[in-house]
């Protein structure tokens, strides 16, 4: 089992706050969206495809049914959206490439709201494509204030931003769902009848039905549930301990302490004592500002053990220093700081960054203690 290399964490050490992962080209966030729902069953790839009954159709041949042996490209975009207005010369592009191949494409506005001057959704919605003229050539619908098409397509499946784009296959069962940017590969791979549906269910329950909801506890700091989540996907599959034993021991050093020590301990066991096992532990007493004190000792103690492993490493001590000043010992803190300083700046090939992020807790240490 492999957790984090001995240098890779102590960069980063007082740049790791708790949020969720990042996605690559994170889209545009929905309105005022609704809470958290409970864990549930999602919409996913090889699940046959929601109808598509929009309020209106805009533009284009109405799509009332999904005909067998076409291939549907079904994007979701709304006209406050800007990463949706960018994508719309991409999509008449692959209108216009992929029509003799059987793909229509489809863009359904939704999220929409009325205006304060009156104008209601779907007239702007209609204006607005009507401004786009041939920039904007394809199958165009708006759903109505019941969000019918949103609540059919995009809220069971776990999205909650746009752009959102999903492939329909030739057997009316979704294919794919992501960022459109992602798209266009995966579209070829589909008409060449190479695309692994299966494949690529499995990914998509790993990463909407497995760590969506850990992502999710995580950004709203919700403990317990994080350690739900996340023994739930363990459950499922062992192997991703390693990525999540993070966000796992930071929800344990909040919500259940005495669990918390065991599965460290297991963690450190199990990993042979690696050096980067005790970095990531270490690190959530030196980032976690409102942890206990009693969670915070325990992680000095982790931080102490690795230090008498590795007496010459720096790095322990420099992680340390933080979990001490959050600990209310800014003295401690400044001495530990100091010496971690000296030994990175005589260390063979010493890192710039380890020794800005040093000094720069230093100077915040030296700050606090001024009267």
């Amino acid at each position: 089992m492999k957790y984090l290399s001995p240098a890779a964490l102590v960069t980063t050490v007082c740049l790791l706050p708790l949020v969720a992962p990042a996605r690559a080209q994170a889209p545009a966030a929905k309105p005022a969206p609704a809470a958290a729902a409970p864990a549930r069953t999602y919409l996913t790839v090889g699940d046959p495809a929601p109808a598509l009954k929009p309020a209106k159709w805009i533009k284009g041949t109405p799509v009332t049914a999904f005909a067998p042996g076409q291939v549907y490209v079904v994007e979701f975009w709304a006209t406050w959206c800007g990463p949706c207005k960018e994508n719309i010369p991409h999509l008449t592009e692959m209108a216009k490439k992929y029509a003799e191949r059987g793909v229509t494409v489809i863009g359904a506005s939704i999220w929409e709201e009325a205006k304060d001057d009156g104008t209601d959704a779907l007239t702007r919605v209609a204006d607005f494509v009507k401004q786009q003229g041939p920039k904007m050539d394809y199958v165009v619908a708006a759903d109505g204030a019941d969000n019918a098409i949103a609540d059919a397509w995009m809220e069971p499946a776990g999205e909650k931003g746009i752009p959102c784009a999903f492939l329909v296959g030739r057997d009316g069962k979704i294919a794919w769902i992501g960022h459109p940017a992602r798209m266009e590969a995966v579209l070829n791979a589909l008409l060449d009848g190479k695309h692994n549906v299966a494949a690529e269910r499995e990914k998509r329950e790993l990463s909407v039905g497995v760590l969506r909801p850990i992502d999710e506890a995580v950004a709203a700091k919700n403990h317990p549930a994080v350690v739900k989540h996340v023994e739930a996907a363990l459950a499922k599959k062992p192997d991703l301990l390693p990525s999540l034993a993070y966000p796992y021991l930071i929800a344990l050093y909040h919500s259940d302490l005495p669990k918390g020590r065991k599965v460290t301990h297991d963690i450190l066991k199990e990993s042979d004592h690696a050096p980067g096992a005790y970095q990531m532990i270490g690190s959530i007493a030196a980032t976690q500002v409102d942890l206990s004190p009693e969670a915070r000792r325990f992680g000095i103690e982790i931080l102490d053990e690795a230090i008498r492993r590795w007496p010459k490493e720096f790095m322990y001590r420099a992680i340390k220093a933080d979990a001490l000043f959050h600990s209310g010992d800014t003295a401690g803190a400044l001495t530990l700081a100091r010496g971690a300083l000296a030994d990175a700046e005589s260390a063979p090939t010493p890192s710039a960054q380890v020794l800005t992020l040093i000094k720069k807790n230093i100077a915040r240490y030296e700050a606090a203690k001024k009267p």
